[in-house]
């Protein structure tokens, strides 16, 4: 994959810098072989000071220091030739976090070929070494590893794919697919030592012992499909047949030996050492792909649609894992003695996937349109499983077992729409959706994890523009759920948006946006409640001057009960079987954010942009017994731009963004950043 990838660059480079060889050797600049193109390249170099965390800094913007080569475009056209024309685009070559490119080229009537790459960087790493507020009546803060969730990773998602589209004839196309995506970096996670066969005394050390880790992962997905396309009078139809493989791994390992929990609060942590720990899981997947779609119009007052898709999973499911330390052997873990474990888990997986869909459109008059969709969808995992544990050279446990996950949905959709008179629609609908979920261990139903769900999902949408200055729009739906099959699955879920929008003249535009939604599940106290409100104006006077403003106001809020029966308690609690312990926790955030920004072009060749949010957050995420973990925020950000075009030679532009992030009861993620860069851009 990293050869796959810097091999990529490398021919990014040379695409890029080829054309612009080739444009300089030519006595015309505007010509390349037999195309009249043109294009713009845009080069720079950035300079960055970061100050306090500068993980949180890589996690928010991740804009290095350094060469870039943040822009590149061209295109080209000709009369004769194998083409009759051909772009090629690229932008954040150098080390930018979102980099990524397109080319393509055509011929009219004969073949259209499209190549595009593109790459996100994600980064997550906060603080571990925190410290903890003070309780009440205690002067000084103490330091804790318990006030982060010990998750982080620094991963990169690459996506690639060509599309080549061939003209047979004017009814006939031939269609050429290949899709590459995957993931890779490192992850820092928790985990357990569990394994098949585990005494309920280990169960106890588990709970009371999670250890941090080390994860590389690995993953990736290559879909090959050929298929064609035919279109007949009134009608086309779809066909793809291809091939799909997935491929996964990931293998984790202690970071220190010996290693200690990072459960602070476990009185024997000192006692209970991991010495080493190797895990590995593997998952390699393939399937047959065909979808199939069709859409016609068999007279002028009836449309109608339909497809199918199908997938067929099958492969190896893998766990392997050695490790070693120290562990209680009685349940107040006064006793400690060495253990030495070795285990290997082997699923045989099979995944078919079956998706039918048909629809259709009714013109009832000619103010009255009725749309009318099913689908039917059935995803099953079959899964023959051995389990194979030897624990101190002594227990060798074994186990074979069928696992079985059938899913059936039934969703039929009914829409109306009314235009009755102009400026005005409205379409309301309903939805009904029947899932099926049945859950099979050793041929035996469990009916813990099997539900039946009966979902009915009405909505209503509006457009109305009484004249050109005003308009409004919204939806409005409600969805209720017979059941739930998580704890804070919501039972019934109301919610809509309105956006309106004033243009009293073709200078000023207003727009507001009001988005309402409300969830419950009664049986569990949970409680959602989202309320979401922006407001923008922009007014461009000409084109020497424009400004805008804006201010947007977002609550959420959510709450809910949790009963602990066994385990590890949260602190100031105490749990038993015999005497449960329930929680409460509620999170509550408020965000404001201000905006402004303002494009000023006092000379034909000189200009200044600007522009700035401001985000306050408050509220507090807490649980009951302990304090707060996160609260209050402040997080603004500015970007200036002065820019200047020098005749022939090209615009010289000059940004200079400034931010800082500021938590108010962990301080530790804190940041402050300037960040300078120089832009040239030519045009060619």
């Amino acid at each position: 994959m990293r050869f796959f990838f810097h091999r990529s660059i490398l021919l990014g480079l040379c695409l890029v810098a080829l054309p612009t060889v080739l444009l300089a050797q030519s006595k015309d600049s505007s010509t390349l072989g037999p195309f009249d193109t043109q294009g713009s390249v845009t080069v720079g170099y950035r300079f960055t000071d970061i100050g306090g965390r500068k993980e949180k800094f890589k996690e928010l913007y991740n804009l290095e220091q350094g060469f870039r080569l943040m822009d590149f475009n061209l295109t080209g056209r000709a009369s004769t030739g194998i083409a009759d024309s051909f772009s090629f685009t690229a932008s954040g070559l150098g080390g930018d976090p979102f980099p990524g490119g397109q080319f393509t080229m055509r011929k009219t009537n004969r073949y259209d070929l499209r190549v595009n790459y593109r790459q996100s960087y994600y980064y997550w790493d906060r603080n571990d070494n925190v410290m903890v507020p003070p309780a009440p009546g205690v002067s000084s803060a103490v330091a804790s590893d318990l006030m982060t969730s010990n998750h982080d990773f620094a991963t990169v998602r690459r996506f690639g794919s060509a599309n080549l589209t061939v003209h047979a004839s004017k009814k006939v196309r031939l269609l050429f697919e290949y899709d590459r995506n995957g993931r890779s970096g490192v992850n820092f996670t928790t985990r357990t030592l569990d394994y098949f066969g585990s005494s309920s005394t280990w169960g106890s050390f588990l709970r009371a012992n999670p250890y941090y880790v080390e994860a590389p992962i690995h993953e990736s997905t290559n879909r090959f499909t050929g298929g064609i396309s035919y279109s007949p009078r009134n009608w086309s139809l779809h066909y793809r047949l291809g091939y799909q493989t997935f491929h996964q791994l990931m293998d984790w390992a202690n970071v220190e030996s010996p290693q200690l929990t990072f459960e602070t609060s476990n009185s024997a942590r000192n006692n209970e050492a991991l010495n080493s720990a190797q895990w590995t899981e593997t998952r390699e997947l393939k399937t047959p792909v065909s979808e199939f779609s069709v859409h016609g119009r068999p007279n002028r007052r009836v449309e109608l649609r339909g497809g199918y898709l199908f997938y067929r999973y099958k492969g190896p499911d893998t766990m392997q894992a050695i490790f070693d330390g120290n562990a209680r052997t009685n349940s107040s873990g006064s006793i400690v003695a060495p253990y030495h474990v070795d285990f290997q888990t082997q699923a045989d997986l099979k995944e078919p996937n079956h998706v039918a869909d048909a629809g259709a459109t009714f013109k009832v008059t000619g103010w009255w349109n009725l749309h009318t969709d099913y689908r039917y969808s059935r995803f099953t995992v079959d899964s023959l499983i051995d389990f194979h544990s030897l624990v101190n050279s002594t227990t060798d446990n074994q186990g074979e077992g069928t696992y079985q996950w059938k899913h059936t949905l039934h969703q039929g959709d009914i829409n109306f729409e009314f235009l009755p008179k102009r400026g005005l629609i409205l379409r309301p609908g309903i939805r009904f959706m029947r899932r099926d979920i049945n859950v099979f261990e050793d041929g035996v139903l469990d009916p813990v994890r099997s539900r039946l769900i009966n979902t009915a999902w009405p909505t209503l949408g509006a457009y109305y523009q009484p004249n050109r200055m005003f308009s409004v729009r919204g939806d409005f739906q409600s969805i209720t759920n017979g059941a739930s099959y998580t704890r804070i699955s919501a039972h019934t879920d109301v919610g809509g948006r309105v956006v309106f929008r004033f243009r009293p003249t073709d200078k000023i535009t207003v727009e507001d946006n009001l988005v309402l939604r409300n969830r419950k599940f009664l049986e569990t106290d949970f409680k959602n409640n989202i309320h979401i409100n922006s407001f923008n104006i922009a007014y461009d006077m000409n084109e020497h001057f424009g400004i805008f403003g804006g201010f947007s106001y977002d609550s959420w809020f959510a709450t809910a009960r949790v009963e602990f029966q066994r385990g590890t308690p949260p602190p100031q609690q105490t749990c038993s079987v015999a005497s449960p312990c329930i929680v409460t926790w509620h999170d509550q955030t408020i965000n404001r954010v201000w905006s402004a920004g303002l494009s000023v072009k006092p000379a034909k060749q000189m200009g200044f942009n600007f522009s700035g949010n401001f985000v306050r957050t408050t509220g507090a995420g807490e649980i009951s017994g302990e304090l707060p973990y996160y609260g209050p925020m402040t997080w603004p950000m500015a970007t200036g731009t002065l820019w200047y075009d020098f005749p022939k030679a090209g615009r010289l532009s000059i940004d200079l963004q400034r931010t800082y992030y500021l938590e108010e009861i962990i301080r530790g993620n804190d940041f402050n950043a300037s960040i300078l860069a120089i832009r040239w851009t030519r045009d060619f």
